[in-house]
């Protein structure tokens, strides 16, 4: 069975929760993503932040100076890296999220996204198919 660990991204790109809602708009653009977690000063888990709510706040030109803070999601569903992708999977689709903080020991590890599970998922067919391949291989059928 796979879990949260075989697919998430570690190294990830954090955001303080300190930060204005335009740093925060330059460093999604220039990492060429679409939300991050947003951290306290001790690194801990303090919300997520994605494009749509960032977009939303630029709609008010005062905006873009204010903190993170204000605007990020601080009720964040999290994973730990036991947990099963297809708990994951769940999580990502019942609750329309795109992406799902990793946590080990109360500790930010790691997301998932749901690009991360397409990705897992079009890796394991292909695995799978070429497996059968080379046993029908094996087995002259």
């Amino acid at each position: 069975m796979c879990r949260a660990r075989d697919v998430m991204t570690a190294g990830l790109l954090t955001i303080s929760q300190d930060a204005t809602v335009e740093e925060a708009i330059r460093m999604l653009i220039d990492r060429d993503i679409s939300g991050a977690p947003v951290v306290d000063d001790d690194g801990k888990l303090a919300g997520i932040i994605s494009e749509l709510q960032l977009l939303e706040a630029v709609y008010t030109p005062e905006v873009k100076s204010q903190r993170l803070r204000s605007f990020m999601t601080k009720d964040v569903l999290t994973v730990t890296e036991d947990t099963l992708l297809s708990d994951v999977t769940n999580i990502l689709v019942l609750h329309r999220i795109r992406r799902v903080p990793v946590l080990r020991d109360g500790r930010l590890v790691g997301i998932i996204t749901r690009r991360d599970l397409l990705r897992y998922a079009l890796e394991a067919s292909d695995t799978l198919t070429m497996s059968v391949k080379e046993l029908k291989t094996f087995v002259g059928a």
